[in-house]
């Protein structure tokens, strides 16, 4: 009995053995495919019958863009593959406008697909897998894989839609007047009672809004919208004649070269606009106020003063509306509030504003115009420092005399300013800040700077400080937010003189600070070698400066005689 049941056990053993040796090879082999795999912008993954259950056989991945460029050629479009709904194609199922039973839908592919391969290989031409080559199209380790780049509407491609004379109105009001302009081509919302779409003039929000990530009962995901609002539209446009129209393929979005092409389009028409110009016609104040809401009852006053905020300034220099804004266009505190909620991912609005490590905020956005290596060498050291200067918080925080109505024993009331008063409130805000490069005078600035306290194998460093200090100034002069931030005299001067006083004409000595030797008290402050050459090469690195290069030791020192 018992010998038996060792031989039972043994057996179990080698047979989970062999199972997970298979599932290994398995999972080695769908690696190792997807290695070695040619990367396409067109992948898509046909995976429909899942909704009916477990998969009978892996799903199949089809080239969407190879296809289109074959029916093409044969003369068709792409109604072969996608059926008309109110004269507009289903884009986001095959054949059909909606599913049927499994039996139904699994026919469908099964009937068309392998039916149209069929009948060209009749034709004698090169074609797809036909009946039985079950495995060719449901392979589990494909030898493509996607590289589809996710693609957004920015403020200068809403804006070259906006002020496109082909493109027309298309909706109309519940009231039945025909729009003026073409936002509603776009734009629009659900009345769930008549169950249909209507344009709400001055109500434009964006589109997350309503359509999410996954379709709800009362709307498309964001995916089936996009498709079926912008590849019927560009089609249509095409039919009519137009000449300049969008794409109708994966790669003309989805692509890397075509987001690369698009990012230059972007930035040429942003460039010959003038600078009053708005990109994005919103129902939105081009100058506003980012300030608390009311507090709740029992909460202590809110000293925080509040942030001058021009949206027309921003929206000229970030990609798109949702680089601040998630789903909608509300203020900023109607989600994120002081003690955090539910609307806002319990993101307080300190956070949101604040939090170094998202580029929605405030901070996260301007650390990464910082990465620009015009600003990176005297940026990329001063990344690591905590706690800014308060005079610093007063860029933003604008300081004065606020004519905004107050409740008693609570700061301003700004919530029941109306947008008109935060606008005004703002304009004199921004107003009174600085906003000009301040900068030392050029005789103020020493010409040279001899470094010879670590002078040993090497003949003492001359570094030509006047002229490093001139080509970061100019660096400055022709960016706003970097004019703002380098009002004060000596600001520009704070990324190598990091401890000294803001705006003295000698700062101190590195060797104040920096010892020499490294001394091991102070692990957190380099020794004074290691501070020149982190502080000099690291700069030299981030500013992608080829001459001298941050290795080439004699291009610093001259080497003893």
């Amino acid at each position: 009995m018992d010998k038996g049941r060792v031989l039972l056990l043994s057996a179990g053993a080698v047979f989970v053995l062999a199972v997970v040796s298979i599932l290994s090879l398995e999972a080695q082999g769908v690696e190792e495919a997807q290695a070695n795999a040619a990367a396409r912008a067109d992948v898509v993954t046909i995976d429909d019958m899942k909704a009916f259950g477990r998969l009978e056989l892996p799903p199949v991945t089809f080239l969407h863009d190879k296809h289109v460029a074959a029916l093409t050629k044969a003369g068709k479009d792409c109604k072969s593959c996608h059926a008309e709904k109110d004269g507009k194609l289903v884009l986001d199922k095959f054949k059909r406008d909606k599913d049927g039973k499994k039996a139904e839908v699994k026919e469908i592919y099964h009937k068309n697909c392998i039916g149209c391969h069929t009948d060209m290989a009749k034709k004698g031409q090169k074609t797809g897998p036909q009946d039985g080559d079950c495995r060719s199209c449901h392979d589990a380790k494909s030898k493509i894989v996607s590289d589809r780049q996710p693609a957004g509407f920015t403020n200068a491609l809403h804006f070259r839609h906006s002020e496109s004379k082909a493109i027309p109105s298309g909706m109309k009001a519940q009231d039945g007047a025909v729009s003026k302009d073409n936002c509603d081509r776009c734009h629009h919302e659900y009345d769930k009672v008549a169950k249909k779409l209507y344009y709400a003039k001055g109500k434009e929000g964006t589109c997350r809004a309503c359509h999410l990530d996954k379709a709800t009962k009362d709307a498309r995901s964001m995916s089936q919208a996009a498709h079926a609002a912008c590849v019927n539209c560009h089609r249509s446009l095409a039919q009519k004649g137009v000449k300049e129209v969008g794409p109708v393929d994966c790669a003309g979005c989805h692509g890397k070269e075509a987001q690369e092409k698009l990012a230059l389009k972007d930035k040429a028409t942003i460039a010959k606009l003038p600078q009053d110009a708005k990109l994005i016609r919103r129902n939105q104040p081009e100058l506003t106020l980012i300030s608390i809401g009311k507090p709740v009852e029992g909460d202590k006053p809110m000293a925080m003063s509040p942030v001058p905020f021009n949206h027309k300034l921003h929206e000229r220099n970030v990609a798109s509306c949702r680089e601040c804004h998630h789903k909608g266009i509300q203020a900023c505190n109607k989600c994120h509030t002081v003690h955090g909620s539910k609307d806002g991912g319990f993101v307080t609005l300190e956070q949101a504003m604040h939090r170094a490590t998202t580029k929605q905020s405030c901070i996260g956005c301007h650390n990464v115009k910082k990465a620009d290596p015009k600003c990176a060498g005297c940026h990329q050291l001063m990344a690591a420092h905590q706690n800014p200067q308060t005079d610093e918080c007063k860029k933003c925080h604008v300081q004065g005399k606020l004519a905004a109505p107050a409740e008693a024993g609570q700061m301003p009331a700004y919530w029941n300013m109306k947008p008109e008063e935060k606008a005004a409130l703002a304009a004199q805000m921004l107003k009174a800040r600085p906003d000009k490069a301040d900068f030392f005078t050029t005789q103020d600035i020493p010409e040279k700077v001899v470094i010879k306290t670590l002078s040993k194998e090497y003949e003492p460093c001359e570094m030509p400080h006047r002229k490093i200090v001139l080509k970061l100034m100019e660096n400055v002069k022709d960016n706003k937010m970097a004019n703002v931030f380098h009002s004060d005299p000596g600001a520009v001067c704070q990324a190598c003189h990091h401890h000294g006083q803001p705006g003295a004409k000698k700062p101190a000595k590195c060797e104040n600070c920096h010892s020499k030797p490294f001394d091991a008290k102070t692990p957190a402050r380099p020794g004074l070698k290691a501070a020149f050459h982190g502080q000099c090469m690291g700069c030299h690195k981030s500013m992608a400066l080829k001459k001298p290069l941050n290795t080439n030791c004699v291009g610093c020192h001259k080497e003893k005689k």
